[in-house]
C-alpha cells in the first residue's frame, strides 16, 4: 500500500506525545490533542516536506497497548497495519520514564526488521538527557532527545530522514486531485465505505457510535484519476457535545468539509431523515461546498437489486426527501451497500460529474445570450414588473458566483432569487452545487439596454 513517498509511522504507548509530533511536523492541528490516554483511535495521515526540500506521507497512530477489551484490539491492529506499511518507524517515547509498555513494544518493533529512530520526548531542557541510557536497552542504536513543545531535536529528526532517505525525490504533490469528505451521523457507516473504496481496512469500523474522532486522510486512484478521502468523525448536534475531545471532533469534521469540493453525506435508510441530517447538509451548503445523498446500508432491506420492489423503495425516498426538504432539490441522490459495495461505483462516478460542475464556469457572452432570449423576453417583459436585467457576469467557480447588474434592488421579487438560481439549473447544470447570486444596480447612463 506505499506511495510513491517514503512513509513513516509514528508509533508508541498512549500519551507520549505522538499526535503533537505528528501535527508540528505538518504545520498544523490535525491530530487531536489531549491528555486523556486512547485519544487517537485511527490512522491519521498527512504530508510534510523538510527544510531539504524532501516529501513524506506519515502516519501518526493510537496509543499500543499489549492487552485490552475487544476494541481496544481492533484498535491495535490498525497500530499493526501502520507498521507493515511504513518505510520507517518513529518509536516515541516519554523521556523521563522508561515504561515496561515501552519495552514490550521496542521487542514487537525488532521482529518487523524495518529502520527504527526512537524520538524521546518531553525532554525540555538537556539536562533531563542523564537518564536517557536506559532506553538503549529497548534495542536500537538511533535514540533523538526530544521536545515537541519547544521543538528541541527537530533540526537532527530532519537531518536523520536526509540520511535515511537520500534517493527522495521530493516529488511534489499532484494539484489535480478530487477532494471528498464524507460526514454523517454516528454510525451511519462512513468508515464502511471509506474501506470499501480503499479495498482494504483502512477506518476502524465498530459497531461503537464515535469510533472514528480525527478527520482521516487517504489518497487513491479511481479509473485513472487521484481522489483525497477524508473519513470523518460522525457530526453530533452541539447539546450532545459531550466533552473536549468530541468538540474538537467536530471542529475536525467542519474542518474536513471546508477542505473537500465534495460532500457525500450517508443517511441511514434503516432510519428516518432527522432534523440532525438537515443540520448537516446546512452546514455543508453554507461552507459553499458540493453535496450528495446516500442512503447507506441498503442490503438490510433484503431487496432484489433488480426488482421493482428495489426500484419502487428508491423512488419513494426520493419523493419523501424532495417533500421535507424542498431546498434541497438539486442534491442528487444515490442508493449504496457500503459493506456488499453495491452501487459504490456509480457513487464515485457521481462525485466526478458534482466535481466538474463545481468548477464549471459559464462563459459570459454565452450566459448572456440565454438570459437576453430565455429571461427578459419571456419572463420580465410584462407590465406589472419593473425589473430590467442588463447583464450578468460568473466571475468565480467552487462555488459557482453569479452577478446580475439590474436597474434597482426594490423592484426585485421576494421570488426572483430562487427562480433564477432554478432557471440556471435547468440551463447549465451545477447539480449538487450551492450557487451564490448577487444583484447589483448599474448606474444609469443613455446607451440603449436590450
Amino acid at each position: 500500500m506505499k506511495g510513491v513517498l517514503p512513509t513513516i509511522a509514528i508509533i508508541g504507548r498512549p500519551n507520549v506525545g505522538k499526535s503533537s509530533l505528528f501535527n508540528l511536523l505538518l504545520n498544523e492541528r490535525k491530530s487531536i490533542v489531549d491528555e486523556m490516554e486512547g485519544v487517537t483511535r485511527d490512522i491519521n495521515i498527512g504530508e510534510f516536506k523538510t527544510p531539504f526540500g524532501r516529501y513524506f506521507r506519515i502516519y501518526d497512530t493510537a496509543g499500543y497497548l499489549e492487552k485490552g477489551d475487544q476494541f481496544n484490539k481492533l484498535v491495535q491492529e490498525k497500530v499493526k497495519d501502520a507498521v507493515e506499511y511504513a518505510d520507517l518507524i518513529l518509536f516515541m517515547v516519554d523521556g523521563r520514564e522508561y515504561h515496561p509498555i515501552d519495552e514490550d513494544l521496542g521487542r514487537f518493533l525488532r521482529r518487523q526488521e524495518k529502520p527504527v529512530l526512537v524520538v524521546a520526548n518531553k525532554l525540555d531542557h538537556k539536562k533531563l538527557e542523564d537518564d536517557l541510557y536506559d532506553f538503549y536497552h529497548l534495542g536500537f542504536d538511533d535514540i533523538i532527545p526530544f521536545s515537541v513543545i519547544h521543538k528541541r531535536g527537530l533540526s537532527g529528526l530532519y537531518e536523520r530522514l536526509e540520511d535515511l532517505f537520500p534517493e527522495n525525490s521530493g516529488e511534489e504533490k499532484v494539484s489535480d486531485e478530487v477532494c471528498v469528505a464524507i460526514v454523517g451521523r454516528p454510525n451511519v457507516g462512513k468508515s464502511m465505505l471509506v474501506n470499501t473504496l480503499l479495498g482494504y481496512e483502512r477506518s476502524i469500523v465498530s459497531e461503537v457510535p464515535g469510533t472514528t474522532r480525527d478527520s482521516l486522510d487517504d489518497l487513491f486512484l479511481w479509473k485513472g484519476r487521484k481522489v483525497r478521502l477524508i473519513d470523518t468523525a460522525g457530526l453530533r448536534r452541539q447539546s450532545r457535545v459531550e466533552d473536549d475531545i468530541e468538540y474538537y471532533s467536530a471542529v475536525r469534521t467542519a474542518q474536513a468539509i471546508e477542505r473537500a469540493d465534495v460532500v457525500v453525506q450517508l443517511l441511514d435508510v434503516a432510519e428516518p431523515v432527522s432534523h440532525q441530517d438537515k443540520h448537516i447538509s446546512e452546514t455543508v451548503i453554507d461552507k459553499g461546498r458540493s453535496l450528495i445523498f446516500a442512503f447507506n446500508k441498503w442490503d438490510l432491506l433484503g431487496l432484489d437489486e433488480d426488482g421493482e420492489e428495489n426500484y419502487r423503495r428508491m423512488q419513494e425516498l426520493r419523493k419523501k426527501i424532495l417533500d421535507e426538504y424542498p431546498t434541497f432539490d438539486y442534491i442528487p441522490l444515490e442508493f449504496i451497500s457500503a459493506k456488499d459495495a453495491y452501487k459504490v461505483n456509480r457513487l464515485m462516478e457521481l462525485v466526478f460529474t458534482v466535481h466538474e460542475s463545481y468548477h464549471k464556469r459559464v462563459p459570459t457572452p454565452e450566459l448572456n445570450d440565454w438570459l437576453k432570449s430565455e429571461i427578459r423576453e419571456t419572463d420580465l417583459d410584462k407590465p406589472k414588473s419593473n425589473l430590467k436585467i442588463y447583464y450578468a457576469t460568473q466571475p468565480l467557480a467552487a462555488p459557482p458566483k453569479f452577478i446580475i447588474f439590474i436597474n434597482n434592488f426594490d423592484h426585485v421579487r421576494k421570488d426572483f432569487p430562487r427562480f433564477m438560481e432554478k432557471r440556471i439549473r435547468e440551463k447549465f447544470g451545477f447539480s449538487g452545487v450551492p450557487i451564490r447570486m448577487f444583484f447589483k444596480p448599474k448606474e444609469r447612463d443613455k446607451k440603449k439596454k436590450w
